[in-house]
């Protein structure tokens, strides 16, 4: 008898739902923001899970600064009112952020000359699509042993408001010395979400009534279904970069804590589909909160499926076509170069690696003469050159070249032939990444 109890017990708890388990109207009596993730729902409200080749989608030993210095996991669950989520990690004297990228047309390029939490990160404003761009608006930030973790918002350029724990927004951390199950957590209702100085930025009461039970809840602004989500492991000084990023960025991380990183990955958080409420969006994709009854790794997707080979790119065969010339009988020089390592075009992902890329003149002494194409600056006919250029244009059909995007004249910024001498051209892989340089004469 005692054994056909147990398989019953045994069978029910098989077919039984998991507890707890999907988002709800609220989460209150589950979520406990104590800098543990034990709340959360292991593999519903993971951000991460394993690809269809059964590989894991955040590598557990990727961090170039070893196995203290990693980033495991990112958990992310919401009910009505507060947006839920957690960065799990091992931690030594150093800093871990999370990104939210949340509304479009704003948030920062780069985290360089901010007024508060400088660091050395640039964030990919490229988009192959409307809206593919990142660019964080909001991100929670702790540091090692620091138990009250930061929210802070972006306002414009190079400022930021750093808010502390209190009426805005609840967390907590628990990152100690490398220690293992360590974790940051937030908890921030959702106008702050989109707003963490409490604007909303047109997020909105709405009172309802769903199943018998009438309250107001927060209806997401209109047109925002999804938002965009990175984790970075960084050094603990201003202007510092990281060893880890999650998930994967393209261009990788280096063992030098003041190498600049480009976070080019992001996961995308769908959350909003469904009418819960019975009163739809205004734009007709779901009634603009947050779904209920729904597991959120079910919602996520990225930018770039991880785990992905990250790869730094650097120059190689910075050729002029001609070392010595003329400009006063119209003649100029072209330069090539090729990027290493090798690309292969059957790969999807070597066909969507992009490169950002400045060319200047300087003259013999050191002193700037002209830049020839700076990063996305260089504009001709009112189109933009095109960059960052794919690859595998560069590689393989030599667009630049071709383009006469690396063409100088003999000709400095302000259109004058430049005097008799030596001077050098040097190209850049931005954000200063690697350099090659070639000297060329000038004949007069």
């Amino acid at each position: 008898m005692r054994l056909k109890l147990c398989l019953l017990l045994a069978t029910l708890l098989t077919l039984a739902p998991a507890a707890h388990a999907k988002t709800a109207r609220d989460l209150s009596a589950r979520m406990r923001i104590d800098g543990y993730t034990n709340e959360f729902i292991l593999g519903d409200e993971d951000v991460f899970g394993y690809n269809s080749s059964g590989v894991f989608q955040e590598p557990r030993d990727d961090s170039k600064w070893g196995y203290s210095e990693e980033l495991l996991q990112i958990r992310v669950t919401w009910d009505a009112q507060y947006l839920y989520f957690a960065v799990e990690g091992v931690c030594w004297d150093n800093n871990i952020i999370l990104f939210l990228d949340t509304l479009p047309n704003r948030g920062m390029s780069d985290m360089s000359n901010l007024n508060s939490w400088k660091r050395n990160f640039m964030f990919d404003q490229t988009a192959r699509f409307p809206g593919d761009e990142f660019a964080p608006d909001v991100f929670g930030a702790t540091w090692d042993r620091n138990t009250s973790p930061r929210l802070i918002s972006h306002v414009d350029a190079n400022k930021v408001i750093d808010e502390q724990v209190g009426p805005n927004f609840h967390a907590a951390a628990s990152f100690d010395q490398g220690n293992t199950g360590r974790a940051m957590e937030f908890a921030v209702p959702w106008r702050n979400v989109f707003d963490a100085l409490g604007g909303g930025s047109g997020t909105r009461d709405t009172f309802v009534s769903v199943g018998g039970v009438s309250d107001s809840v927060r209806r997401l602004p209109l047109g925002v279904h999804k938002i965009k989500i990175c984790a970075v492991l960084t050094g603990s000084g201003d202007g510092s970069g990281g060893p880890d990023s999650a998930p994967d960025n393209l261009s990788g991380h280096v063992t030098d804590g003041n190498a600049q990183v480009v976070i080019d990955n992001y996961a995308i958080l769908d959350l909003d589909r469904n009418d819960d409420i019975g009163s739809p969006s205004p734009d007709g994709i779901g009634d603009g909160v947050p779904d209920w009854g729904v597991s959120p790794i079910s919602r996520v997707t990225f930018r770039y499926d991880p785990p992905l080979k990250s790869v730094r790119f650097s120059l190689a065969d910075l050729k002029a076509d001609r070392p010595a010339f003329s400009p006063d009988r119209g003649e100029g020089t072209n330069f090539h170069f090729k990027l290493t390592p090798p690309l292969d075009p059957g790969i999807a992902l070597d066909r969507a690696r992009t490169v950002s890329m400045s060319a200047n003149v300087f003259d013999v002494t050191g002193h700037w003469v002209r830049n020839l194409f700076i990063k996305n600056d260089q504009v001709i006919n009112n189109q933009p050159t095109g960059f960052p250029l794919p690859l595998l244009a560069i590689d393989a059909d030599e667009m630049l070249s071709a383009k006469g995007f690396s063409r100088w004249d003999g000709r400095d910024a302000s259109g004058r032939i430049v005097p008799a001498g030596i001077y050098v051209l040097r190209v850049v892989i931005e954000p200063n990444l690697d350099r090659a340089v070639r000297a060329v004469v000038v004949v007069r």
